[in-house]
């Protein structure tokens, strides 16, 4: 080609580029425009609402969805009289057999009651000990009761706005004052929560019996203070039940513990390493920390290759959970194929955090995609990190517990609320029933729905 010639190709190249970006800024323009056009357009409707209204932007009252809905139980009816005289002119007013109501939703006045137990004492004729009536509070031996305590219904509130809401014990006693009358010291709330997690000790067996039997378990932990130490707040989880401990060790042991030598389950984790050395059992590992860490690193380092990885990534594991609910063999083999390669790949040698994470997914391979053929394996912990998360709030608003035994009180009642939510069984009956059962020298009623 002579030098006429490549000028020519170079002029016509020039002319076709040019057009291009011509065309290009056009519609770009135009996109511009219609935007423009759009935000007026809706900036005058609303405009024009607030004219036509003279309110401001939302919903309007009383439109369909803005009140609560009736509820189905009525506790009693209030007749309101129809007024004799018109309110706009003094008019006689006419009955036109119609009516209108409206339900108010509201706490009568809290009493407490004031229940005094009263029982024989007597004397055995052989021992010659002495014998008594068995009131509340009493062991089985008769010994002497407290001379005032409280009932299940305060203890089941205590529990429930200490442990769920996550109020101070001097919060808890502000309350009972105010608004019962009732005087109990944070210390004797601490002590009434303790001889509570004493008799739900036999709940927290029935818990921990059902954790270890379950197929798929999942585990987490996170930080608290025990009397100013750093402990950790372990978690075991299933659907149907939390069980909680508190060490001031994150060793592999404690969670070999909670789950017994004997569990033969799947267990549901991040990578920390006291899970990953755990056992022999199955791991099947969180993809939301992984995720998070791929994105993380994209955002951090502002390449290219670390964006892309981190879009491979979420796009294999958003085609997992598509074949875990299909159960189709070829697409789960496609996952696994897909994920080989890109464990594989030396395009993001460049970036180390990126190779660590490869490292680490080549590793733990078959626990990160063992979702995608147990239908029964969660692709993420995020249920555990739920469940936990009341730990995290009772360290933030409490500062933690003051000793081996306030960790004990705290996980025990934290694990019978927490499985008693989740069974659909309320709290205070069910604390009423313990109460019943400790005074029969039964132990208490089962934290487990009954199936039906």
């Amino acid at each position: 080609m002579t030098d006429a010639d490549l000028i020519e190709s170079l002029r016509r190249e020039n002319a076709e580029l040019r057009r291009q970006l011509a065309e290009a800024l056009k519609t770009i323009e135009e996109w511009k425009r219609g935007h423009r056009e759009r935000s007026k357009r809706r900036s005058s409707r609303a405009e024009g609402s607030r004219r036509g209204t003279g309110r401001g932007p939302g919903r309007p009252m009383g439109a369909k969805g803005s009140n609560r809905p009736v509820p189905e139980r009525i506790d009693d009816t209030v007749e309101h009289p129809l007024p004799a005289r018109c309110p706009h002119c003094d008019g006689e007013v006419e009955d036109g057999g119609e009516t209108q109501s409206t339900v108010v939703q509201d706490i009568p006045e809290v009493r407490v009651r004031n229940v005094r137990h009263v029982g024989g004492v007597g004397k055995c004729k052989r021992c010659q000990k002495r014998v008594a009536a068995r009131l509340p509070g009493m062991s089985a031996l008769g010994d002497a009761a407290t001379q005032v305590q409280l009932g299940p219904g305060l203890i089941a509130l205590g529990l429930s706005l200490h442990v769920d809401e996550h109020v101070t014990v001097h919060g808890v006693s502000r309350i009972f004052a105010t608004w019962f009358d009732v005087r109990v010291t944070p210390s004797g709330l601490c002590q009434l929560f303790a001889r509570q997690a004493a008799r739900a000790a036999p709940a927290v067996v029935e818990i921990e019996r059902h954790v270890r039997t379950s197929g798929v378990v999942g585990m987490d932990e996170t930080t608290i203070r025990q009397n100013g130490d750093l402990a950790w707040a372990w978690l075991a989880r299933t659907d149907k039940a939390s069980l909680f401990r508190i060490e001031l060790s994150r060793g592999a042991w404690v969670a070999e513990e909670m789950l017994g030598k004997d569990f033969k389950g799947i267990v549901c984790s991040d990578f920390y390493g006291a899970y990953t050395r755990m056992g022999e059992w199955e791991h099947g590992y969180c993809n939301a920390h992984t995720i998070r860490e791929a994105k993380k690193i994209a955002e951090v380092t502002g390449d290219a290759d670390a964006v892309r990885f981190c879009e491979r990534l979420r796009s294999i594991f958003a085609e997992g959970q598509k074949a875990q609910v299909s159960g189709d063999a070829d697409e789960r083999e496609h996952v696994r194929r897909r994920m080989d390669y890109l464990i594989g790949s030396t395009r993001f040698s460049h970036l180390p955090d990126v190779t660590r994470l490869q490292r680490r997914l080549d590793e733990h391979r078959v626990g990160v995609l063992l979702f995608v053929d147990r239908p029964d394996v969660p692709m993420t912990n995020n249920a555990s990190e739920r469940d936990i998360r009341p730990f995290a709030m009772q360290r933030k608003v409490t500062g933690g517990t003051r000793s081996s035994r306030g960790s004990f009180t705290l996980a025990t009642n934290m694990s019978v609320t927490q499985t008693l939510r989740k069974n659909g069984l309320p709290l205070r009956a069910w604390i009423h029933g313990a109460f019943e059962a400790h005074v029969a020298g039964q132990p208490p009623p089962s934290v487990f729905a009954a199936p039906n």
